[in-house]
């Protein structure tokens, strides 16, 4: 990979996650707000996925969240097929809390499930060594999922992570 797309790509990643702290801080003023923030939130969401992944949202949510996994691992170094497989999952799990703020706890649910595999699957796949700031919890993740019984894949990354 050149030195210039790494640069492009180290730029990408950094300014994505300083609009997911953004993000954070805009969910947790949306707390106390009206449904709109939220939509608006979801919104920003949804506008990030399109930059990470560099398509409209109306194809990106076409593919799995396995196929995203690829997507994004796909020609780039580890390191950086980690941080952005995590941003996505971060992405993910800051929906996850504004569906619950806008009443959908389905959709909030899937997020936060789509947040869990695609964290443990990059731990899995690149390590744990000096994750990014932004990288999701498994610990938060799991609490927020306690209340209903995994999937089988999900389930099965959770105990290789123990073991």
């Amino acid at each position: 990979m050149s030195i210039g797309r790494r640069d492009y790509i180290l730029t990408m990643i950094e300014q994505i996650g300083e609009l997911l702290a953004q993000l954070t801080t805009r969910r947790a003023s949306a707390e106390h707000q009206q449904a709109a923030s939220s939509q608006e939130a979801l919104q920003s969401i949804v506008q990030s996925c399109e930059r990470l992944f560099g398509m409209e949202a109306t194809r990106l949510f076409q593919f799995t969240p396995e196929q995203h996994f690829l997507m994004l691992a796909e020609a780039e170094s580890p390191e950086n097929a980690r941080d952005k497989i995590l941003l996505y999952a971060a992405l993910c799990a800051e929906a996850g809390r504004t569906y619950v703020l806008l009443g959908k706890p389905a959709m909030a649910r899937h997020s936060a499930t789509n947040a869990l595999r695609l964290t443990l699957k990059a731990q899995q796949s690149y390590g744990t060594e000096s994750l990014p700031l932004f990288a999701p919890n498994v610990t938060d993740l799991l609490a927020t999922l306690k209340d209903a019984p995994l999937d089988t894949e999900t389930v099965e990354l959770v105990n290789a992570r123990r073991t």
